[in-house]
């Protein structure tokens, strides 16, 4: 709009002049030359353009100053966006145990409790380098009677926190470094999986966070994997602090949309399963000591075909431990061993409804907690996107050790609403 306004005037102004020398007295005309008149005219026309030009350039500079700076918002956002993602869980948990001493009377327990609140954030920080860290926190009220309050409420603690070297479209091959669960087993379930509600006895069998380095390839569905790490179980007299433990994985994975078809099926080895998380909180709560490591190996198997699924895990300790408290012989853990198996059908008859029926077990681990034969219903309805409403019913069976205390049966009932953002 400015420069219209200053081009009018030095048009005007042009228009006068010329006018005012066109019928000039001829006074003028004999006082000096009309053609030099004319010269300075248009010498003086001239510098009122380049003026004006330059003032343009200034308007327009103001007017893209704001663009330009909201545009390098945008960009810094716009880049944000691209390389970070921060997402979260939170479960919301009830549980009500009923449980049968085998020699007479039960206890009853229930509670209410936050299972566990998940915040991750990650980071592709270029082509080659992802990071990951993962803060969660827990709480394992609802459980307290049958694990014997082994575990605790906790603070958010981090969970995980992994540096990924890996660019597929150069090499199958990846690295991860940190802090992580070590891929031994897969944990299969479509059961609640939380300290608050029940975990299922696979998880609580092989489940183990450490800190690792691992290197692995991923192709054409096949994935391998291997690691090592320095656990926090040692071997009773064991001076050195030395890394000494590892890991391996293998599986292969397939799905075919227009089947509505997925497959999975691997195996794992891992060289001190006594180590794990579970293994390692009884020992310490108990203040008990192993004299040798016990290696693990698990195999698992899933198959969903038309909604229609079913999974089955199995994880051994393969050597005996022998188990010392003070320093004395307190026994011997002989090939414990934990399977599971689930199946199950996804109904959308408004929202997604998931039906799954369980059968778990072990095999020597009631001095882990575990019962001997395990039956259970559970149904995730979907409510909402991204929220799951669940209630479930469990039965556990449990061998006879011979213990005043020792549990015979328990009837668990439990609800949870989980949120993932």
């Amino acid at each position: 709009m400015y420069s219209k306004i200053l081009k009018g005037l030095l048009l005007g102004l042009c228009i006068a002049a010329v006018a005012m020398i066109s019928w000039a007295p001829n006074s003028l005309a004999g006082e000096g030359n009309l053609d030099q008149q004319v010269q300075e005219l248009i010498e003086q026309n001239q510098a009122l353009t380049d003026r004006l030009m330059q003032v343009e350039h200034q308007l327009s500079g103001m007017k893209a100053a704001p663009e330009t700076e909201h545009a390098g918002a945008k960009s810094v956002l716009g880049h944000i966006e691209d390389t970070i993602h921060i997402h979260g869980l939170l479960e919301f948990g009830a549980a009500y145990h009923s449980t049968d001493m085998n020699h007479g009377g039960y206890r009853q327990d229930s509670d209410l409790s936050m299972t566990s609140v998940e915040i991750g954030i990650g980071a592709q920080v270029n082509d080659w380098v992802s990071a990951e860290t993962i803060l969660m926190y827990e709480d394992p009220s609802g459980a307290i009677d049958l694990y014997d309050g082994i575990r605790e409420e906790t603070n958010f603690d981090v969970e995980e926190a992994i540096i990924t070297i890996a660019n597929k479209e150069v090499t199958p091959a990846f690295l991860k470094a940190g802090k992580m669960y070590v891929p031994f087993g897969a944990y299969l379930t479509h059961f609640p999986d939380d300290m608050g509600i029940d975990s299922p006895l696979t998880l609580l069998m092989g489940e183990t966070n450490e800190k690792a380095l691992l290197i692995g390839a991923e192709y054409a569905g096949m994935t391998f994997s291997g690691y090592v790490f320095n656990g926090d179980v040692e071997e009773m007299g064991g001076g050195d602090n030395v890394i000494e433990s590892y890991g391996f994985d293998a599986n292969y994975a397939y799905e075919c949309e227009d089947n509505d078809m997925d497959l999975l099926v691997g195996a794992s080895y891992i060289s001190n399963l006594t180590d794990s998380d579970w293994i390692e909180e009884s020992l310490h709560h108990h203040n008990l000591e192993i004299e040798d490591y016990g290696d693990g190996a698990a195999a698992y198997f899933h198959i969903g075909c038309q909604g229609i699924f079913f999974d089955a895990e199995y994880m051994t300790l393969l050597d005996s431990v022998e188990v010392y408290a003070g320093g004395l012989h307190e026994g011997k853990v002989n090939n414990a061993e934990v399977w599971n198996f689930e199946m199950g059908y996804n109904y959308n008859w408004w929202r997604n409804l998931e039906i799954a029926l369980q059968y778990a077990g072990s095999n020597d681990c009631y001095h882990l907690g575990f019962p001997r034969d395990r039956y259970g219903i559970n149904f995730n309805q979907e409510v909402f996107d991204n929220t799951i409403l669940s209630v479930g019913y469990l039965y556990d069976e449990y061998d006879d050790d011979g213990t005043d205390e020792e549990r015979n049966q328990r009837d668990l009932v439990f609800g949870q609403l989980a949120v993932r953002f």
